[in-house]
């Protein structure tokens, strides 16, 4: 039996992997799908003062509490963020990290900066300006959701996508990731780049670590929430790694 601690994205929540979730269960194992704290279920907590660190331990203490070992986690989009700051606290605990379609920072660099790597300055400027934008509206410090459309999800699935993604803190995309470098010892790292939507940052992960060290990349024909759109197909990439 493994133990999976599937780690949610951006104005989602641990709903988002319902249906991986699901299908990993019935093969015997372990599912985690915690939610940050502000989105979700957890919505009535939102706060422009939510960090990264905020979300950081709102995982560890999943882990902490379950007392799980040999923990297989993916991460989605911004929660690629959220398990590398993991790694680098908890690599004893880790056998795998998943970026699922993920930012991957190194010490010192936030989501924001991970942006301006990872698109042409203009487009990249778009996304910023669209986040401190909405920010800035009525002095709330809250990121608005993106539409699903703009994430190429299924149009079958974008009702469900809408209802449930909530405002999200300005303050996790500008909190940079702190590293001391013990995440490194994690040996087994996977990349799975969602190939069917853009513009997507996520190509430049893809190509940066496809022949790095220690990784594997691989890609998957589907929107940026593969979650939602191809739930099997994650849920066999996922147990390939046991």
């Amino acid at each position: 039996m493994a133990n999976f601690v599937l780690v949610h994205g951006a104005w989602h929540g641990g709903w988002c992997y319902r249906d991986t979730a699901n299908l990993l269960r019935q093969a015997g194992h372990q599912v985690f799908t915690p939610t940050h704290t502000g989105v979700g279920e957890r919505a009535h907590l939102s706060s422009e003062s939510i960090t990264l660190e905020t979300h950081v331990r709102d995982v560890a203490g999943c882990i902490e509490a379950e007392e799980l070992t040999d923990v297989i986690i993916c991460g989605h989009s911004y929660g690629g963020m959220v398990i590398t700051q993991l790694a680098d606290r908890m690599a004893d605990k880790i056998k795998a990290l998943v970026y699922l379609d993920a930012f991957v920072p190194e010490h010192g660099q936030s989501l924001n900066d991970l942006l301006t790597d990872a698109l042409p300055p203009d487009v990249a400027q778009q996304f910023l300006d669209g986040f401190r934008g909405a920010a800035q509206e009525g002095c709330s410090g809250m990121m608005q959701p993106i539409p699903a459309e703009m994430f190429g999800i299924l149009e079958q699935n974008r009702p469900w996508v809408e209802r449930r993604c909530v405002p999200q803190s300005l303050a996790t995309f500008e909190m940079p990731a702190l590293l001391s470098g013990a995440g490194d010892t994690v040996s087994k790292r996977v990349f799975i780049l969602a190939d069917n939507w853009d513009p997507s940052p996520f190509r430049y992960f893809a190509e940066k670590y496809s022949k790095a060290p220690g990784w594997s990349v691989t890609k998957l024909p589907s929107s940026h929430d593969v979650m939602v759109d191809m739930p099997a197909e994650l849920a066999e990439e996922l147990l390939k790694l046991i």
